[in-house]
């Protein structure tokens, strides 16, 4: 048998000074596959590799989303990782509507069937000055897997919820489109799942909960998503959201993380009669 655990992280402008818990709570997952936002810089980036003892992938922002002491911050994503990537790609999308790009990178984990896993990190704020921003992302994300073939994984910060999850509570002063609303409470994670990906922490815990949540202090604001395509669905063994003390220290995001288990027959296919989920705790403290 073999079980790959991935892992999705928003790490808040790491790793900074916070490169210590960053570190203590990814090592206490220990993820095969780690897709991670907001990594600053390149250095940072290479701190993190070498404290995790993981192959580190490089997916550059296409425009700074943020901006601190009168300057542009980007906010790159990552994938680290324990196996050898076969191939990699960085898919530029809308680039007016992308503050980031999709990763793409292509595994195949011993025991296990060759695997395409595309991490992500979509806006969280709204240009006055164009529309539509995250459906223009969405369409740039669903053509994207719509290209792959076999198994498929896409995680990450995805700044939007589950249809009947939550609700958004704009910042102080603001009023966000219709079109932002309807795409965050409901619409871009809906279409995800409308084109046949399946949410896997959903498969685990099929009963939502409303304080369920992997944004700090907000309640009902899971934002953070693992999706796999049907080949992968019944392998789906755990997925759960991680939460203790050092997660609240080191970032704004609690981390999601998914396990998947094969058996000997499953490394050259991933067929629809293999280990189904088991339930588990909602959220693991």
């Amino acid at each position: 048998m073999t079980t790959l655990r991935l892992m999705t992280y928003n790490m808040l402008h790491a790793p900074g000074e916070r490169l210590a818990p960053l570190v203590e709570v990814v090592k206490g997952v220990g993820p095969d596959i780690l897709a991670c936002q907001e990594v600053n810089t390149f250095e940072g980036m290479m701190s993190l590799s070498r404290e995790l003892a993981m192959l580190p992938i490089w997916g550059a922002a296409n425009s700074p989303e943020d901006y601190r002491n009168g300057g542009p911050v980007y906010e790159h994503l990552v994938v680290f990782t324990r196996l050898a990537p076969r191939s990699v790609r960085v898919h530029p999308g809308d680039r007016r509507a992308m503050f980031r790009p999709v990763l793409e990178v292509r595994l195949r984990p011993p025991g296990a069937p060759e695997l395409s896993v595309f991490t992500v990190h979509m806006r969280a704020l709204v240009d006055p000055s164009e529309r539509y921003l995250k459906f223009r992302e969405l369409g740039s994300l669903l053509t994207v897997l719509a290209d792959a073939e076999g198994p498929v994984i896409a995680m990450g910060d995805f700044n939007a919820r589950a249809p009947g999850e939550g609700t958004v509570a704009p910042p102080s002063g603001q009023e966000l489109p219709d079109d932002h609303l309807h795409a965050v409470q409901g619409a871009v994670i809906g279409a995800i799942v409308d084109a046949g990906f399946l949410d896997s922490y959903r498969l685990v815990h099929p009963g939502g909960q409303h304080d369920e949540s992997t944004l700090l202090n907000r309640a009902g604001s899971r934002v953070d998503h693992i999706f796999v395509n049907p080949l992968l669905g019944p392998y789906v063994t755990d997925s759960y959201i991680v939460d203790d003390q050092t997660v609240r220290n080191a970032s704004d995001h609690r981390p999601v993380v998914t396990e998947l288990t094969f058996g000997e027959r499953d490394e050259t296919s991933a067929s629809a009669d293999g280990v189904h989920a088991a339930p588990r705790d909602q959220v693991r403290r």
